[in-house]
């Protein structure tokens, strides 16, 4: 922290690509890290490296400055004996011209906010995609223990409470991390003058995640967030989370509603995700990529529609062949599916026309689909019917002209 924050004393900037140094599987083999350290620049927001389950422990943050801060430091503040200023810019240069080496690669404040896996503050790795897999497993080995071994002794419920949503908020940091990878494109500071002579540029300014990854991504979303069993709790765990109520300057305790709204805060979350996923923003990036990349190498909008639909919708779809019963917490990700797909059709969210042809056709599909299954379950055959219904109502809509 301390280097980090005179990093800015001396003119430095943020660098979120400082933590893409190590791949995940070096990251806890101190042999690597004592030599290497854990990340290209302390100038990155850098979380607590924390192993996988059945991986020994390595070191949990970076104990020295990255080759970066040292780069960096030496273009800004090296002595030069030269007695003009003119005279030193080719030792300058000669600095400066080692930019493309990977270690040396600079992401700064105003790029995190683009689709860009390899930029982000709290991140880890130069495989986020498997990393944050690694942390999503952790947070669901975390919520188990809370469930079996907290509260510890002189703690209270409300302590347990903390605890899982200080859980619950890591977990979902990973999963915006692996949203980024759909879509996604990295962005690199590259001037082909500075590429060395016999050196190859191995990357343009712009270079799309790989396919693979990108399914590699939309897997991990649909196990850990759309799937039945991705937030699932015990009910004993979810009845020890008790507010606060303890009342002191400062303090606010909790009014109204005092226990956890487990099936709202589900929701929210898997809803936003969702949303995300399905932006008018991503849609149109994905497109554009299409342009970008050899045609087998892209995400198409009719695959990421096809994925989405068939794991949200895999009881209706993929039948197991007993008795229907859709969860509860899956049909409120049913609903926001259809709620989502239902504004692109009605023209009420700014989305590329393919992606609106593609939410009329998947809307058409899914209607042909829901008539041929039926449940004894009244709630699941109520969710059913009344799907069938919007949806009938949404493609029978009448257009509307200015």
């Amino acid at each position: 922290i301390i280097a980090h924050e005179v990093g800015h004393t001396l003119g430095l900037r943020h660098n979120f690509r400082g933590s893409t140094l190590l791949a995940p599987q070096e990251m806890n083999n101190t042999e690597i890290t004592k030599n290497k350290g854990l990340t290209t620049s302390v100038m990155d927001y850098i979380p607590p490296n924390i192993a996988p389950q059945g991986t020994k422990q390595g070191d949990y943050f970076p104990s020295m400055v990255g080759p970066y801060d040292e780069w960096a430091i030496k273009y800004g503040y090296i002595p030069i004996k030269t007695s003009t200023p003119i005279a030193e810019k080719p030792i300058l240069e000669e600095i400066a011209a080692q930019s493309y080496k990977p270690e040396l690669s600079y992401s700064t404040d105003e790029d995190v906010y683009d689709l860009d896996p390899t930029a982000d503050a709290w991140d880890n790795s130069s495989n986020v995609l498997l990393y944050s897999q690694w942390q999503l497993n952790n947070s669901r080995v975390m919520w188990e223990r809370l469930d079996k071994r907290y509260p510890l002794a002189g703690d209270g419920y409300s302590d347990v409470s903390e605890r899982f949503s200080t859980v619950l908020g890591n977990y979902f940091q990973q999963i915006y991390y692996t949203t980024k990878y759909i879509g996604g494109q990295s962005f690199y500071r590259i001037h082909p003058s500075e590429i060395p002579s016999g050196v190859s540029q191995h990357r343009l300014p712009f270079e799309p995640v790989p396919v693979e990854e990108q399914r590699q991504a939309l897997e991990t979303l649909q196990k850990y967030v759309f799937a039945e069993d991705a937030l699932s709790f015990s009910p004993e765990l979810l009845n020890k989370l008790a507010p606060s109520r303890w009342r002191h300057w400062g303090s606010s305790p909790r009014v109204g509603r005092l226990d956890f709204p487990i099936h709202d805060l589900v929701l929210l979350m898997q809803g936003s995700v969702l949303r995300d996923l399905l932006s008018g923003d991503r849609l149109s990036r994905l497109k554009d990529i299409e342009l970008k990349t050899k045609p087998e190498n892209a995400l198409t909008l009719p695959e990421l529609f096809d994925t989405l639909q068939s794991g949200i919708w895999t009881e209706v779809i993929k039948p197991k062949g007993k008795p229907m019963k859709i969860s509860s917490l899956r049909r409120g990700l049913q609903r926001q599916y259809l709620d989502i797909l239902t504004a692109m059709v009605l023209r009420k969210e700014s989305v590329p026309e393919d992606a609106r042809t593609l939410a009329w056709y998947k809307l058409k599909q899914l209607d042909e689909q829901l008539k041929g299954v039926n449940s004894e379950d009244e709630y699941t055959k109520a969710h059913l019917l009344e799907t069938r219904d919007r949806i009938e109502k949404v493609l029978n809509a009448p257009l509307q002209g200015n």
